[in-house]
Protein backbone atom coordinates (compact mmCIF):
# COMPACT_ATOMS: atom_id res chain seq x y z
CA UNK A 1 0.00 0.00 0.00
CA UNK A 2 1.34 3.37 -1.33
CA UNK A 3 2.38 5.83 1.87
CA UNK A 4 -0.16 8.34 1.91
CA UNK A 5 1.55 12.33 1.24
CA UNK A 6 1.49 13.99 3.99
CA UNK A 7 1.17 18.16 4.46
CA UNK A 8 5.50 18.61 4.54
CA UNK A 9 5.45 16.21 1.50
CA UNK A 10 3.44 18.32 -0.59
CA UNK A 11 5.31 21.21 0.42
CA UNK A 12 8.92 19.41 -0.74
CA UNK A 13 6.54 18.57 -4.15
CA UNK A 14 6.09 22.06 -4.47
CA UNK A 15 9.82 23.71 -4.25
CA UNK A 16 10.83 20.98 -6.13
CA UNK A 17 7.80 22.00 -9.00
CA UNK A 18 8.79 25.80 -8.43
CA UNK A 19 12.21 25.03 -9.17
CA UNK A 20 11.69 23.25 -12.52
CA UNK A 21 9.77 26.08 -13.38
CA UNK A 22 12.49 28.53 -12.32
CA UNK A 23 15.09 26.40 -14.33
CA UNK A 24 14.56 27.16 -18.05
CA UNK A 25 14.41 30.87 -16.94
CA UNK A 26 17.41 31.37 -15.12
CA UNK A 27 18.82 29.44 -18.23
CA UNK A 28 17.28 31.43 -20.65
CA UNK A 29 18.46 34.60 -18.48
CA UNK A 30 22.07 33.41 -18.72
CA UNK A 31 22.30 33.10 -22.24
CA UNK A 32 21.78 37.08 -22.66
CA UNK A 33 24.48 39.29 -24.40
CA UNK A 34 26.00 42.69 -23.64
CA UNK A 35 25.87 43.81 -27.13
CA UNK A 36 29.93 44.46 -27.90
CA UNK A 37 30.14 46.31 -31.43
CA UNK A 38 33.25 44.72 -32.80
CA UNK A 39 31.07 41.64 -32.64
CA UNK A 40 28.99 42.91 -35.46
CA UNK A 41 29.66 44.03 -39.04
CA UNK A 42 26.70 46.08 -39.32
CA UNK A 43 25.80 49.56 -37.69
CA UNK A 44 23.74 52.70 -37.50
CA UNK A 45 25.76 55.90 -37.07
CA UNK A 46 24.01 59.25 -36.46
CA UNK A 47 25.35 62.72 -36.18
CA UNK A 48 27.36 63.63 -33.26
CA UNK A 49 28.34 59.73 -32.59
CA UNK A 50 31.98 59.69 -32.49
CA UNK A 51 33.98 57.10 -34.33
CA UNK A 52 34.52 53.47 -33.16
CA UNK A 53 37.12 51.16 -33.85
CA UNK A 54 34.46 48.75 -34.98
CA UNK A 55 33.45 50.72 -37.81
CA UNK A 56 37.04 49.76 -39.34
CA UNK A 57 35.44 46.25 -39.69
CA UNK A 58 31.98 47.17 -40.43
CA UNK A 59 30.26 45.76 -43.93
CA UNK A 60 27.41 47.90 -44.15
CA UNK A 61 26.41 51.26 -42.51
CA UNK A 62 23.38 53.24 -42.36
CA UNK A 63 24.48 56.68 -42.33
CA UNK A 64 22.08 60.05 -40.98
CA UNK A 65 21.80 62.17 -43.61
CA UNK A 66 18.98 64.34 -42.40
CA UNK A 67 15.48 64.76 -40.67
CA UNK A 68 12.17 65.66 -42.18
CA UNK A 69 10.30 67.59 -40.18
CA UNK A 70 7.64 70.46 -39.76
CA UNK A 71 4.09 69.40 -40.50
CA UNK A 72 2.83 72.38 -41.99
CA UNK A 73 5.74 72.94 -43.86
CA UNK A 74 7.81 69.98 -44.27
CA UNK A 75 11.57 70.53 -44.82
CA UNK A 76 15.09 68.70 -44.79
CA UNK A 77 17.26 69.42 -42.00
CA UNK A 78 20.43 68.31 -43.26
CA UNK A 79 22.81 66.13 -40.91
CA UNK A 80 25.85 66.01 -42.64
CA UNK A 81 27.29 69.16 -44.59
CA UNK A 82 28.36 67.08 -47.51
CA UNK A 83 28.52 63.69 -48.75
CA UNK A 84 31.27 61.56 -46.93
CA UNK A 85 33.53 59.21 -48.87
CA UNK A 86 33.10 55.62 -47.14
CA UNK A 87 35.38 53.00 -48.92
CA UNK A 88 35.01 49.22 -49.24
CA UNK A 89 31.45 49.45 -47.22
CA UNK A 90 28.03 49.10 -48.38
CA UNK A 91 25.97 52.18 -47.23
CA UNK A 92 22.04 52.91 -46.27
CA UNK A 93 21.75 56.78 -46.18
CA UNK A 94 18.79 57.36 -43.65
CA UNK A 95 16.15 60.03 -43.14
CA UNK A 96 14.61 60.61 -40.00
CA UNK A 97 10.95 61.67 -40.28
CA UNK A 98 8.92 62.99 -38.57
CA UNK A 99 6.20 63.65 -40.93
CA UNK A 100 5.48 61.71 -43.78
CA UNK A 101 3.56 64.49 -45.87
CA UNK A 102 6.63 64.93 -48.28
CA UNK A 103 6.66 67.18 -51.09
CA UNK A 104 8.09 66.90 -55.03
CA UNK A 105 10.94 69.07 -53.72
CA UNK A 106 11.44 66.56 -50.52
CA UNK A 107 11.73 63.53 -52.86
CA UNK A 108 13.99 65.59 -55.05
CA UNK A 109 16.52 66.56 -52.69
CA UNK A 110 17.14 63.02 -51.60
CA UNK A 111 17.24 61.39 -54.80
CA UNK A 112 20.04 63.99 -55.54
CA UNK A 113 21.72 63.75 -52.76
CA UNK A 114 21.62 59.43 -52.79
CA UNK A 115 23.39 60.25 -56.26
CA UNK A 116 26.01 62.54 -54.30
CA UNK A 117 26.76 59.88 -51.86
CA UNK A 118 27.19 57.61 -55.23
CA UNK A 119 29.44 60.13 -57.09
CA UNK A 120 31.69 61.02 -54.01
CA UNK A 121 33.08 57.31 -54.40
CA UNK A 122 30.56 55.48 -51.80
CA UNK A 123 28.77 52.30 -52.87
CA UNK A 124 25.11 53.20 -52.05
CA UNK A 125 22.65 50.15 -51.31
CA UNK A 126 19.76 52.07 -50.39
CA UNK A 127 17.66 54.31 -48.62
CA UNK A 128 16.62 53.84 -45.37
CA UNK A 129 13.24 55.57 -43.94
CA UNK A 130 13.39 55.86 -39.66
CA UNK A 131 9.82 56.84 -39.31
CA UNK A 132 7.42 55.69 -36.00
CA UNK A 133 4.74 54.80 -38.10
CA UNK A 134 1.32 53.92 -35.46
CA UNK A 135 0.94 50.19 -35.37
CA UNK A 136 -2.57 50.84 -36.66
CA UNK A 137 -1.85 53.04 -39.60
CA UNK A 138 0.77 51.01 -41.48
CA UNK A 139 -1.75 50.89 -44.37
CA UNK A 140 -0.70 54.81 -44.61
CA UNK A 141 2.51 54.34 -44.01
CA UNK A 142 2.34 51.57 -47.10
CA UNK A 143 0.98 54.03 -49.24
CA UNK A 144 3.47 56.74 -48.86
CA UNK A 145 6.42 54.27 -49.20
CA UNK A 146 4.87 53.08 -52.63
CA UNK A 147 4.83 56.44 -53.81
CA UNK A 148 8.10 57.04 -52.63
CA UNK A 149 9.69 53.92 -54.36
CA UNK A 150 7.89 54.54 -57.35
CA UNK A 151 10.03 57.54 -57.56
CA UNK A 152 13.62 55.45 -56.40
CA UNK A 153 15.96 54.50 -59.40
CA UNK A 154 15.39 50.51 -59.23
CA UNK A 155 19.61 50.59 -58.45
CA UNK A 156 18.95 51.44 -55.12
CA UNK A 157 16.61 49.55 -51.99
CA UNK A 158 13.96 50.59 -49.79
CA UNK A 159 14.32 50.19 -46.10
CA UNK A 160 12.76 50.66 -43.09
CA UNK A 161 12.74 51.17 -39.32
CA UNK A 162 9.99 48.83 -37.91
CA UNK A 163 8.26 48.99 -34.02
CA UNK A 164 8.67 46.04 -32.03
CA UNK A 165 4.92 45.47 -31.91
CA UNK A 166 4.52 45.93 -35.50
CA UNK A 167 4.51 41.90 -36.28
CA UNK A 168 2.23 41.37 -32.78
CA UNK A 169 -0.21 44.16 -33.00
CA UNK A 170 0.15 45.33 -36.81
CA UNK A 171 -2.60 45.57 -39.08
CA UNK A 172 -2.42 42.31 -41.30
CA UNK A 173 -3.57 44.19 -44.06
CA UNK A 174 -1.10 47.24 -43.43
CA UNK A 175 1.92 44.76 -43.18
CA UNK A 176 1.18 42.78 -46.08
CA UNK A 177 1.01 46.32 -47.96
CA UNK A 178 4.12 46.80 -47.04
CA UNK A 179 5.44 43.31 -48.43
CA UNK A 180 6.86 43.46 -52.16
CA UNK A 181 7.27 47.41 -51.35
CA UNK A 182 10.05 47.96 -48.83
CA UNK A 183 13.32 45.26 -49.54
CA UNK A 184 13.92 44.73 -45.60
CA UNK A 185 12.67 46.37 -42.22
CA UNK A 186 15.26 46.29 -39.22
CA UNK A 187 13.15 45.85 -36.23
CA UNK A 188 14.45 48.12 -33.12
CA UNK A 189 14.08 46.68 -29.77
CA UNK A 190 15.37 49.18 -27.67
CA UNK A 191 14.31 53.08 -27.04
CA UNK A 192 16.97 55.44 -25.94
CA UNK A 193 19.57 53.80 -24.73
CA UNK A 194 17.70 50.87 -23.09
CA UNK A 195 16.37 47.72 -24.20
CA UNK A 196 12.47 47.32 -24.44
CA UNK A 197 11.31 44.96 -21.59
CA UNK A 198 9.91 41.84 -22.67
CA UNK A 199 11.30 42.21 -26.40
CA UNK A 200 11.20 38.36 -26.38
CA UNK A 201 7.16 38.23 -26.48
CA UNK A 202 7.02 40.33 -29.44
CA UNK A 203 9.57 38.63 -31.50
CA UNK A 204 7.68 35.37 -31.04
CA UNK A 205 5.59 36.89 -33.67
CA UNK A 206 8.02 37.11 -36.38
CA UNK A 207 7.05 34.24 -38.15
CA UNK A 208 3.56 35.88 -39.60
CA UNK A 209 6.07 38.74 -41.18
CA UNK A 210 7.30 37.60 -44.39
CA UNK A 211 9.44 40.66 -45.58
CA UNK A 212 13.24 40.20 -45.05
CA UNK A 213 13.85 41.58 -41.48
CA UNK A 214 16.97 42.79 -39.24
CA UNK A 215 17.27 42.92 -35.63
CA UNK A 216 18.38 46.60 -34.20
CA UNK A 217 20.15 46.50 -31.07
CA UNK A 218 21.54 48.93 -29.20
CA UNK A 219 25.71 49.35 -28.08
CA UNK A 220 25.59 47.75 -24.49
CA UNK A 221 22.28 46.69 -24.25
CA UNK A 222 21.28 42.96 -23.41
CA UNK A 223 20.45 40.54 -26.15
CA UNK A 224 19.77 36.78 -25.93
CA UNK A 225 18.45 35.99 -29.11
CA UNK A 226 15.55 33.39 -29.18
CA UNK A 227 16.07 30.01 -30.46
CA UNK A 228 13.40 30.37 -33.23
CA UNK A 229 14.99 33.43 -34.94
CA UNK A 230 18.00 31.67 -36.45
CA UNK A 231 15.51 29.07 -38.22
CA UNK A 232 13.44 32.19 -39.74
CA UNK A 233 14.46 32.38 -43.81
CA UNK A 234 13.31 36.00 -43.36
CA UNK A 235 16.01 36.86 -40.88
CA UNK A 236 19.05 38.69 -41.69
CA UNK A 237 21.16 39.59 -39.27
CA UNK A 238 21.29 42.66 -37.17
CA UNK A 239 22.20 46.28 -36.88
CA UNK A 240 23.52 47.71 -33.82
CA UNK A 241 23.20 51.35 -32.77
CA UNK A 242 26.47 53.25 -31.77
CA UNK A 243 26.29 55.63 -28.85
CA UNK A 244 28.64 58.08 -27.42
CA UNK A 245 30.79 56.59 -24.06
CA UNK A 246 28.48 57.77 -21.38
CA UNK A 247 30.22 61.17 -19.48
Amino acid sequence: MPTPIGPRNYVIIGKIFALCILLPLYASAAKAEIIQAENYRSFWLWAGVQPQPALKQAQEIYILAGEVTGQQHPHIISQRSAAPQVLGRKIWIVYRAQTIGWNNGIIEDILNHLEAWQTAGNNVTGLQIDFDAGTKHLDEYASFLTKLRARLPKAYLLGVTGLLDWSANGDPRGLQALSGVVDEIVIQIYQGRHVIAGYETYLKKLGALNIPFKIGLVQNGDWAAPDQLKLNPMFKGYVVFLLNPKP
